[in-house]
């Protein structure tokens, strides 16, 4: 049940405790009464792999919506999808203007500052579990960024600060990523920053939304040629291609390498633009593409395309 293909078990039960937010005596219930999933015993004891992590996360978010842990434990995981996508309008809140300032990160930030790894691993899983991809994006992790860089630029904070908080974020990003991605889904977006942009992170949580919607995804990373990003589209089949922009690159190297991709990309392939940089560069994506103003506007071009609101 833990999906078409293997994966390797890299996850002890602590560690899925802590992704999925289901109790470890929780889990262990789920797995000797429900068979919900069948975690590998080794030495360690029993672990899980990515594909085990999605599913729990899957069954604990229909679990919160009121339905059995013994009737769910039978679906599939796309049956599971179609489940919570299809009570998720009928329970969400309306929207709140007050949500974005009501988190707490106070632990966040001490755990950063004491460069106490663990406890940023710790506090971000815990807000994971708790919190819908997008919530976490836009209401914690870029807002935290933010923080960090500006109390790196007052000098309230160290380069080692920023540094823990990006590599934190970049795997966490990372890691979601790889489980909402579903194996033999063609990839729909494909996502890369241009030659000289370095900043990677707003572009790998982009990518982590659109997984998350359900749409096949191919991440690339940051800083690739114009002439590789275009060959790249086209062999993979995508649809459109997602770029994120900072308004840390060099701006004129930074506009030849977007006019050479919008010389060079097909036609029929949708061309996406966001961060700062993509505002600053609007009049030459605007003719060809979209410059996007934030994660909201986002959103709505993945439902255009046939993704849903995770």
């Amino acid at each position: 049940m833990s999906g078409p293909l293997p994966s390797p078990a890299h996850y002890p039960i602590r560690a899925v405790s802590k992704l999925t937010g289901i109790g470890i005596d929780t889990l262990r219930a789920w797995e000797r009464r429900h068979g919900a999933v069948t975690p590998i015993r080794d030495d360690r004891g029993r672990m899980y792999t990515d594909a085990d992590v999605a599913r729990l996360r899957l069954l604990h978010g229909a679990v919160v919506r009121g339905h059995s842990i013994g009737r769910l434990a039978a679906l599939s995981d796309e049956q599971l999808r179609t489940l919570v996508a299809a009570v998720e309008p009928s329970v969400a809140p309306a929207t709140d203007p007050t949500r974005r300032t009501s988190l707490d990160t106070a632990a966040l930030i001490a755990a950063l500052h004491a460069y106490d790894a663990a406890g940023l691993d710790h506090e971000l899983a815990r807000l994971a579990a708790v919190l819908r991809p997008l919530e976490l994006l836009q209401d914690v992790l870029m807002p935290v960024l933010t923080q960090v860089g500006d109390d790196w630029f007052q000098r309230r904070a160290s380069v080692a600060h920023e540094h823990l908080m990006s590599s934190t974020v970049r795997s966490i990003l990372g890691s979601f990523l790889r489980m909402y991605a579903r194996p033999g889904v063609p990839a729909r977006l494909l996502f890369a920053t241009p030659a000289g942009e370095r900043h990677e992170l707003g572009t790998l949580g982009a990518a982590m939304l659109a997984a998350s919607s359900g749409l096949g995804v191919a991440y690339l990373g940051p800083d690739l040629p114009a002439r590789d990003i275009v060959e790249s589209v086209k062999l993979a089949g995508a649809h459109v291609l997602v770029l994120g922009l900072t308004t840390t690159s060099a701006v004129k190297a930074l506009q030849r390498e977007l006019r050479t991709i919008i010389r060079d990309l097909p036609r029929d392939i949708e061309l996406w633009a966001g961060g700062r940089g993509a505002e600053r560069s609007a009049s030459i994506i605007a003719p060809r593409g979209l410059v996007l103003r934030d994660y909201d506007m986002y959103q709505q071009e993945l439902a255009r395309i046939g993704g849903r609101l995770p």
